[in-house]
């Protein structure tokens, strides 16, 4: 079953293992994506989640965080990084479960529109990692 992931990662020789063991480089980053991925991610995610639209219970809302999968990599999910998995239901209120292929609910997208917000504006990775460098460097 395809679960509702939206992961972040970041390349280049400034993340190579050589360079960044000494400086604290890793804490620092992972910090940046971690912040970036709860505030931007998560918080979007869960706006999108009101009375009416994708909200009953609040079971699902509740469900939504972000955390730090391994160095470099944050992960905004329905619950699989704190509880072990996405909730059941989460897939089909996304719009990626097989039923919805075969229902006239095509889903709400709130992981792919909260994951376009942040990849379109490169400004938030500046803003957000940027400045856990300079608290690390300092």
């Amino acid at each position: 079953m395809v679960t509702p992931t939206t992961t972040f990662k970041l390349k280049g020789p400034m993340f190579d293992a050589p360079a960044q063991l000494s400086l604290g480089l890793a804490e620092a980053v992972n910090r940046g994506l971690l912040d970036l991925a709860t505030i931007e991610g998560a918080n979007k995610v869960k706006e999108q989640l009101y009375p009416g639209h994708g909200r009953i219970t609040g079971n699902l809302r509740n469900h939504i965080g972000a955390s730090i999968v391994r160095d470099y990599v944050a992960q905004v999910d329905a619950g699989e990084a704190r509880y072990g998995e996405n909730l059941i239901y989460s897939s089909w209120v996304e719009g990626i479960s097989n039923r919805n292929k075969k229902s006239t609910f095509k889903g709400y997208g709130m992981f792919k529109s909260a994951y376009d917000d942040i990849n379109n504006n490169p400004q938030l990775y500046e803003d957000y990692i940027g400045d856990a460098l300079v608290e690390a460097f300092d």
